[in-house]
């Protein structure tokens, strides 16, 4: 197999993964907590840039470690969360929409050509 070929097919797997994962912790996790948005980016902006420096700092290479895709993810989930947090769209997730349904009774005809005959029928 070429080596771009597995590599694209890492990346797919690895974000198919990553998605599965978001999605289920979007749905039983996070729409439970109320941060503010602009701290989970810092956060977010934090881990894409601190393994990084931390692994330069001790040069030690993070290419095909369990690291390196942990940090991944990490960035991933605490991004996506950001992005749901400033759409507003995680807080729906946990809460059913209820309709509001209100019985309106009808107007009925026949009672108000009854009371009608009954008007013409007393002036008389």
């Amino acid at each position: 197999m070429p080596l771009w070929l597995s590599v694209i097919l890492q990346i797919l797997f690895i974000a198919v993964i990553f998605l599965v994962v978001y999605n289920f912790l979007k749905s039983h996790v996070l729409y439970k907590f109320h941060p503010n948005k602009w701290l989970i980016l810092i956060l977010s902006i934090a881990s894409f840039i601190l393994p990084s420096a931390v692994a330069a700092y001790f040069k030690y290479n993070l290419n095909g470690t369990v690291w390196q895709y942990v940090s991944s993810a990490a960035f991933l989930i605490l991004f996506l969360w950001f992005i749901d947090l400033k759409s507003g769209a995680i807080y729906n997730m946990g809460k059913k929409v209820e309709k509001n349904i209100k019985i309106r009774p009808k107007a009925k005809p026949s009672r108000a050509n009854h009371k009608k005959s009954n008007n013409k029928r007393n002036k008389k």
